[in-house]
């Protein structure tokens, strides 16, 4: 048997977007730069993409971007503000992912102050949580849609809402804040939306942000493609680093044509499904939870997502099974068949990295101990069944031979 549960780190491709992506790296050979017929025809491409994708995510096509994948949105985001005159200050939450929680750490080395807001036992970062670390001098606010590890929904409208109510009175006090500059908003809000992208409805005005960041390999489309996209009124960012000038410079760099194609139609097919793929999965998790609850060993992080499902996106979850080391599991599991992660797979490969999971309230011995799973349209329930009862069973064989 083979199960891949490890959706969160890269999704498989869908059939019908490999197609596109054969179909147009074969038939569409010119640069979109080029001003043949060629270049012309790989434009034409590329334009009718930004249209569609701009579509489905709520914004004017002539405000979306497009980028190798969520890392470089990121950091386009936040490295621009090193081209400010003096440093600012910046809120972000202690669990992103390591694409914006790295370049914070940039930023302080320049200078920034960065207030990184913990989300307490649940994995929530609360909208008064961000309201009372907002300062005067506060230009940007970054928190993530979904969470990579522990799968919560974070409430981004809220966010929003809050720090625009704190912008307004801002104005009214006489202060604009740091004035950014960003289409005339003191503060600039981006949101991480890479596993949310897909799964869950995502869009620019509903949140209420300025700009967010996908990653097509999340949605079944093909690595290498991604998207920054911005609001109305969430201009005014210059890039830190420059080229050719493609994706009026906000990317330069000549654009991967078949592979955004190849990536508008997995958000295509994706939008499509939406509301049946979210109940499948849903579906699939409460069968698990259901499964595990018969293991008085398996702890299910955050371990208030029980009570809150609808916090949480079922795509992905934590276990923990302390003290058993989670690459423990990882491996005895692989070897019965089954893909699953310790956790981001940015950092899969380096020693484990528990900041994510210990900023829900967990210990670290806990937290080393989690395993992530996450499922797709393609999972099956027989999958999931089969996956529970041989995790209970190499559970109680490493926990007989630890006694």
């Amino acid at each position: 048997m083979s199960v891949y549960l490890d959706w969160a780190a890269t999704a498989p491709m869908d059939p019908l977007v490999a197609d596109c992506l054969r179909e147009t790296a074969l038939g569409v050979m010119g640069n979109p730069s080029s001003i043949h017929r060629y270049g012309e025809a790989a434009k034409a491409v590329l334009e009718e993409s930004r249209h569609i994708c701009a579509g489905i995510l709520g914004c004017e096509s002539s405000r979306l971007f497009f980028t190798s994948g969520g890392s470089e949105s990121n950091n386009i985001v936040l490295t621009s503000f090193l081209r400010r005159a003096r440093p600012g200050h910046i809120i972000t939450s202690a669990v992103e992912h390591s694409a914006v929680y790295e370049p914070c750490r940039v930023l302080e080395k320049f200078g920034w102050r960065v207030s990184r807001v913990g989300p307490g036992r649940e994995g929530r970062i609360g909208a008064e949580q961000i309201a009372a670390a907002l300062t005067p001098d506060t230009v940007l606010v970054s928190v993530m849609l979904v969470n990579n590890e522990t799968g919560m929904i974070q409430p981004v409208r809220e966010i929003a809402a809050a720090v625009r109510a704190f912008e307004r009175g801002a104005a009214g006090g006489g202060s604009a804040g740091g004035g950014s500059g960003c289409g005339g908003r003191a503060i600039h809000i981006h949101t991480d939306a890479v596993q949310a992208a897909g799964k869950i409805p995502v869009s620019l005005k509903d949140l209420g942000v300025d700009s967010i960041s996908l990653s097509a390999h999340k949605f079944r489309g093909p690595r290498g493609a991604g998207i920054l996209a911005f609001s109305a009124a969430g201009g005014g960012l210059e890039p830190l680093y420059v080229g050719g000038g493609q994706e009026k410079g906000m990317r330069p760099g000549t654009e991967n044509v078949a592979g955004i194609a190849a990536m508008t139609r997995a958000l295509q097919l994706a939008q499509e499904n939406i509301e049946k793929n979210y109940a499948h999965a849903q579906k699939l998790m409460t069968i698990l939870f259901q499964s595990m609850g018969g293991c008085g060993h398996c702890r299910i992080l955050p371990e208030c997502r029980l009570p809150h499902p609808g916090w949480y996106s079922p795509y992905i979850v934590s276990l923990a099974f302390p003290p058993v080391p989670g690459e423990v599991l990882v491996r005895v599991l692989n070897d019965r068949g089954y893909a699953v992660s310790t956790g981001s797979a940015c950092s899969a490969r380096k020693k484990k990295d528990t900041r994510v999971i210990e900023g829900t309230g967990v210990s670290k011995k806990t937290a080393f101990s989690s395993i992530r799973v996450s499922i797709g349209p393609a999972t099956t329930e027989e999958e999931i069944r089969a996956f529970s009862r041989d995790l209970m069973e190499e559970v109680t064989i490493l926990f007989r031979t630890a006694s």
